[in-house]
């Protein structure tokens, strides 16, 4: 298989994923989760645009079927990637919020919930059809390094806690006043201002923490890991510890599909290209955070029972 046939493949296969996951949506008239699709597609495509033309931190395999920008220039972003912010952060957002009701929680766990997927799948795509991306700066290697893990730069993974946190954070503040009986223009509005302060929250947590890591050289693998591997066992606790969920009562089929496909996805590919069978350890963490990210589609809150005094 051709490298353009291969990336090509995967852009489909994505889409149909994606399209999978918007229809159960749309059948279960889930239109929070749909509304919150514009505002994540919007930033996703935004962010990606941010770091082609102005940070030029990488560039994008420009033989994709549909791309925002000039591909030919390697100054484009492929359409399935916007869509990935999409659905990925809506339906990861709704999960978190089975176990915790908060602003700053949710979000946390909804920036682990994504971040979990991309930190294999990344791996896998800069070695795939030549570089689904490539970094600027960065050697395409399995070596673990002070700036990069395996060819991605660690402020790459912390840089993600500078688009989810603060979004997931505004979304389940802004949901609250989001209504299912508004009208459809009300509810563009809000996916708008989600949009917007989505954004300029970015700009600012993403500027700082590059002033910190100017001055600490560790900065981003200390951060990271602290944050990612905390949450992570928090979420576990949360689970299994708090008594607070039932199991397979009522399955998210959308985020099962979006997520349990998108695994799926990477897991073939890395055996295709042979990273896993380089780093089995990569196998492991993979398939730990398949299984931690698919409970979340199986947990619901338990309703809470009612005592009637007679």
């Amino acid at each position: 298989m051709t490298n353009m046939v291969l990336a090509r493949t995967i852009e489909v296969v994505f889409y149909f994923v994606y399209l999978s996951a918007a229809v159960v949506l749309v059948k279960n008239k889930r239109l929070e989760q749909l509304f919150q699709l514009i505002t994540c597609s919007l930033l996703g495509v935004s962010l990606e645009l941010f770091s082609v033309y102005i940070f030029k931190t990488y560039h994008y395999y420009s033989h994709f079927l549909i791309n925002i920008g000039d591909a030919g220039a390697l100054k484009s972003v492929p359409l399935w990637v916007g869509l990935g912010w999409g659905l990925l952060m809506p339906l990861a957002i709704s999960a978190a919020k089975k176990i915790v009701k908060t602003p700053f929680a949710a979000g946390l766990i909804a920036y682990v919930i994504v971040i979990g997927w991309d930190l294999i799948w990344d791996i896998i795509a800069i070695r795939t059809s030549g570089g689904m991306w490539i970094w600027h700066g960065y050697p395409t290697d399995l070596k673990v390094t002070i700036d990069a893990l395996y060819g991605i730069p660690w402020m790459n993974y912390l840089g993600y806690s500078g688009a989810i946190v603060p979004l997931s954070m505004i979304m389940v503040f802004n949901d609250r006043k989001f209504h299912v009986q508004d009208s459809n223009a009300r509810s563009f509005w809000f996916s708008l201002i989600n949009y917007i302060e989505g954004l300029a929250a970015f700009i600012v947590v993403v500027a700082i923490y590059a002033v910190i890591n100017n001055f600490v050289a560790s900065f981003a693998i200390i951060a990271f890991l602290a944050l990612f591997i905390g949450i992570l066992l928090y979420m576990l606790y949360a689970v299994f510890m708090k008594h607070q969920v039932d199991f397979f009562k009522n399955i998210d089929w959308a985020f099962i599909l979006q997520f349990g496909l998108s695994y799926i996805v990477s897991m073939y590919m890395g055996f295709y290209i042979g990273v896993f069978q380089d780093k089995p350890w990569l196998v492991v963490v993979h398939l730990v955070l398949m299984v931690i990210t698919l409970l979340f589609g199986v947990i619901s809150p338990k309703k809470r029972q009612t005592v009637v005094e007679y």
